[in-house]
């Protein structure tokens, strides 16, 4: 947000500050990719445009400085407005390592989920992001907030998208240790969506704060789990990163 990286707690975004990090003191995203690169070894980044939402232009020059340093990355923004996904061939310097994250906060008409046919025609992999805050879907308009969300990951389903976010806000940034109704009501949809589109990539995340905590979005059916202020204290390392083990591994794995 205003060209730095903030930390995004508890999805109130008009008390987002620079991020307080024991990792580096600079604020700039590639600085920041960087530095957790260094505690992580991740070297894929998910990165919310936070401006886009509030109507500014996408910030190309920060996703193409993070490709050109050989990051992937997983970009939310408001993709939908004046159709900017369009400009994505013309505008990124690579297209193989991002990820295009199109959000149920940023849809307004259902007519918008034949865009992800759009991205795949474009050769870009995008992602369906199915933002909740507590037990409500944040919707861009109430014909989607008031939508079932697994007959929203049923649309983006049809429509191609083997890539899915399920996000509570209201957790991210928290670090907390125990499960609350939140946690558990965004693991049970998890679950359920895993049963119901079992060739669905999940990722979650939010009050992550440990390794272990991580472990458990991988156990309730995630891919993958986003993670940020645990790496900013240090109290996730290269070494806890290679222990996890996600759900498609771990069906591997002889029982």
């Amino acid at each position: 947000m205003i060209g730095q990286i903030v930390l995004a707690e508890g999805g109130n975004r008009d008390q987002y500050r620079p991020v307080d990090t024991k990792l580096t003191r600079s604020p700039q995203p590639l600085d920041v990719a960087r530095a957790m690169f260094q505690q992580t070894g991740c070297d894929w980044v998910y990165l919310a445009d936070i401006d886009s939402f509030s109507g500014a232009a996408p910030a190309w020059h920060v996703y193409g400085q993070l490709l050109e340093a050989g990051f992937g990355v997983w970009v939310d923004a408001n993709w939908l407005q004046a159709n900017r996904f369009r400009q994505l061939t013309e505008r990124m310097p690579v297209l193989d390592r991002l990820r295009v994250i199109l959000s149920t906060e940023t849809m307004s008409d259902p007519k918008q989920f034949d865009v992800f046919g759009e991205l795949i025609e474009m050769g870009v992999r995008p992602i369906f992001s199915l933002d909740m805050k507590g037990s409500d879907l944040v919707g861009g308009s109430a014909e989607i907030s008031q939508q079932d969300p697994l007959e929203l990951i049923a649309r983006a389903h049809r429509a191609g998208v083997k890539d899915l976010i399920v996000l509570n806000l209201s957790l991210v940034g928290t670090m907390q240790r125990d499960i609350d109704q939140d946690q558990a009501a965004t693991m049970e949809l998890i679950r359920a969506t895993v049963d119901q589109f079992p060739d669905l990539r999940v990722t979650s995340g939010g009050g992550i704060g440990s390794a272990e905590d991580a472990q458990l979005w991988l156990d309730a059916g995630c891919d993958h789990v986003l993670a940020a202020s645990a790496i900013h204290q240090c109290r996730i390392t290269p070494f806890d990163v290679a222990e996890l083990m996600p759900r498609s591994e771990k069906d591997n794995q002889p029982r």
